[in-house]
C-alpha cells in the first residue's frame, strides 16, 4: 500500500485570511492539540506551529477564554436565579408530595431541617460576599506595607556604614552611622 503525497509545498508561501486564523485559534481552544487543530482546520501543523508564538495568537487565545468565562457566568447567573425562585417558592408554598388517598399532587410545608440547611448556607453565602470588599482592602493595605518595606530593604542594603568609637567624658560610646549613597 502506498502512502499518498501532500499537496502542501513547503516552498510556496500559502496566504491565510484573518478568519482562517480566528478559526484555527477557535479550534485550537476547543480541543487544545495542535495536530488535531491542523486536521479540522486544514492548515498545515508547522504553519499552527509558527502562529502559536505570536503575540496576536496568545491575544485570540486570551480573548476567546474571556468570552467563554463571561458566557459562562451569565448561564450560571441564569441558573442561580432560577434556582432561587424554586427555592422561594418551595419555602412560601410548601413541597409536592403525592396524596394516594386523593390520587392527586398536595403542598406540604416543607421541614424544618431543611428550612435551616437552606438559611444557614444562605446565610454563610451573604456574609462572604460582604467580607470580600474588606479583605480586598486589607489585602491592599498589607501589599503597600509590604512594597513600602521593600522599598526601605533596598535603601538600607546600598548603604554605607561607618563604624567607630568616640570617648566623652571618659564614657566610651560606640556609634554606627548609616547614610545612604543615592
Amino acid at each position: 500500500m502506498r502512502r499518498g503525497t501532500s499537496k502542501w509545498n513547503p516552498h510556496k508561501k500559502a496566504r491565510w485570511t484573518e478568519q482562517q486564523k480566528l478559526q484555527a485559534v477557535a479550534t485550537y481552544v476547543m480541543l487544545g492539540n495542535l495536530t488535531e487543530t491542523a486536521l479540522a482546520t486544514e492548515i498545515p501543523r508547522y504553519t499552527l506551529r509558527e502562529w502559536k508564538v505570536k503575540d496576536w495568537w496568545k491575544d485570540l487565545v486570551n480573548q476567546i477564554r474571556e468570552e467563554d468565562v463571561q458566557q459562562l457566568d451569565s448561564n450560571l447567573q441564569r441558573v442561580i436565579q432560577k434556582a432561587l425562585k424554586a427555592t422561594e417558592d418551595r419555602l412560601d408554598a410548601g413541597e409536592y408530595q403525592y396524596d394516594p388517598k386523593t390520587g392527586k399532587v398536595i403542598r406540604i410545608p416543607i421541614k424544618a431541617n431543611i428550612a435551616l440547611k437552606i438559611t444557614t448556607e444562605l446565610l454563610t453565602k451573604q456574609e462572604h460576599m460582604r467580607d470580600k470588599p474588606e479583605r480586598m482592602e486589607v489585602e491592599k493595605t498589607i501589599d503597600a506595607r509590604l512594597a513600602k518595606l521593600a522599598d526601605e530593604f533596598v535603601k538600607f542594603s546600598s548603604a554605607r556604614t561607618i563604624s567607630g568609637k568616640a570617648s566623652i567624658d571618659s564614657t566610651v560610646i560606640e556609634s554606627v552611622v548609616v547614610s545612604s549613597s543615592s
